[in-house]
This record gives structure tokens, sequence and C-alpha cells, in this order.
């Protein structure tokens, strides 16, 4: 009966420790989850807050696309730069093909 209790109590203590080490190593694993979650949390932000900065700026570009696609600047640009004018009627040719 000694006997089988030495190695009842090598069993118990050998599970214990092998508890005692699961419980150790899930709980490191637990720290660093969560640290690696709170940094893709920041990138995450960080992300987030250069496509806000993109979207403006695309909405900027936009709105500058369309003052120099506008009508009245091309012409002014094209009379000033280029030297152009618009034709009078009686230097107007029509081309038939």
């Amino acid at each position: 009966m000694i006997i089988e209790d030495k190695d009842a109590s090598k069993w118990q203590v050998a599970l214990l420790i092998l508890l005692y080490l699961s419980v150790i190593s899930m709980a490191i694993f637990v720290v660093m989850q969560r640290h690696q979650s709170r940094a893709l949390f920041v990138q995450s932000e960080k992300l987030a807050k250069q496509h806000n900065i993109l979207i403006a700026q695309w909405s900027r570009l936009k709105l500058e696309q369309g003052v120099v696609l506008n009508e009245i600047y091309v012409e002014r640009k094209a009379r000033a730069d280029l030297g152009m004018l618009i034709p009078k009627a009686k230097n107007i040719r029509m081309v038939k093909e």
C-alpha cells in the first residue's frame, strides 16, 4: 500500500506540474495576444487617419479638376498664353467631305 501511495503521489505531482506549466503558458499566450491586438488597433487607427487625409486630398483634386476644365478658364488660358481668339463669322469656313 505504501508503494502504491508513492506512485499515486508521483503522478499527482507530475500532473500538478503539468497543469501549472499549462496555466503559465496560457497566461503568457493571452498577454502576447492582447499586445498584438493593441498593436493592430493602433495600426488600424493610423490607416483610418491616412484614409481620411487621402479622401480630403482626392476631393480637393476633383474640385481643382473642375476648375481647370471649366470652359471660361480654358478660354482665358487660350487667349492669354497662346494668343488664340474666337474667329469672326467671315473667317469661318465650312469644310465638306
